[in-house]
């Protein structure tokens, strides 16, 4: 038979399986309590130049579109205007010094030629022109 130090009358206590979260709640509080105090300490008042906001401007109407039109004999139309596909570029350099921001709408007949339709597109965007609208 087998002696036992301890009495059989007691029995082993189980192992603990919990977090003991009593440190973690005491390390909170000091935190809160530190933040708390400094917090009033820190605030400062921030010198800002907001920029201050005026009346608002209406909007600048946008100038009409300068047509564009390619034949299909070959020759071009400006604003309804012929035009020899030489004079196309110096034509058009001074409608857009007249309006800058004005958009170029191109217009092609079915017949017309792609190289005509090509060099008037390049003479538009040579000219300045930045918007323009192919239409068929």
């Amino acid at each position: 038979m087998a002696a036992s130090a301890f009495p059989s009358s007691r029995a082993v206590p189980a192992a603990i399986a919990g977090i003991n979260i009593t440190p973690l709640v005491d390390v909170m509080l000091v935190l809160l309590v530190i933040f708390m105090v400094t917090m009033p300490i820190r605030s400062e008042v921030l010198a800002l130049d907001i920029p201050q906001v005026g009346p608002p401007q209406p909007p600048t109407p946008r100038p009409e579109p300068v047509r564009l039109d390619v034949l299909a004999d070959g020759g071009v139309m400006l604003d309804g205007v012929r035009l020899e596909l030489a004079a196309l570029p110096a034509e058009l350099r001074a409608q857009h010094a007249q309006a800058p921001t004005a958009t170029v709408s191109l217009h092609s007949s079915e017949a017309a030629e792609y190289r005509v339709f090509a060099l008037a597109l390049a003479a538009a965007r040579a000219a300045g022109y930045r918007e323009i609208a192919i239409r068929r």
